[in-house]
């Protein structure tokens, strides 16, 4: 297992809450859904409860899958340090989903 005290020279300290990648994740969730909507791309959900359809749930995963692997190069380049992307924690690339989900946004708004 890798040495992850070094994600905290690659990570940006005030951006690493749960709480902050829970908040970031919705509200990705919701311009997805929104951009999906309008395209027709997803249809809307008939149950009462909070779902993610399918292929939202897929776009966020290859979203925070993409922001991992961009921390572990970082780490390669930075510290020469190899940490594989299931060694860093979800809420560790909040910084990036903002970015990476717009670039999502973008692909499917074409």
């Amino acid at each position: 297992m890798s040495d992850l005290r070094y994600l905290e020279n690659v990570i940006p300290a005030d951006l690493c809450s749960r709480g902050q990648f829970r908040e970031q994740c919705e509200k990705l969730e919701m311009m997805l859904r929104a951009a999906s909507q309008s395209t027709g791309n997803v249809a809307e959900s008939t149950t009462a409860g909070r779902q993610i359809e399918p292929q939202i749930a897929q776009i966020l995963e290859r979203v925070i899958l993409r922001a991992k692997g961009m921390v572990s190069e970082e780490m390669l380049v930075r510290h020469q340090r190899e940490i594989s992307v299931d060694e860093i924690p979800d809420y560790a690339v909040t910084h990036l989903l903002a970015a990476l989900g717009e670039q999502e946004l973008q692909g499917l708004r074409r």
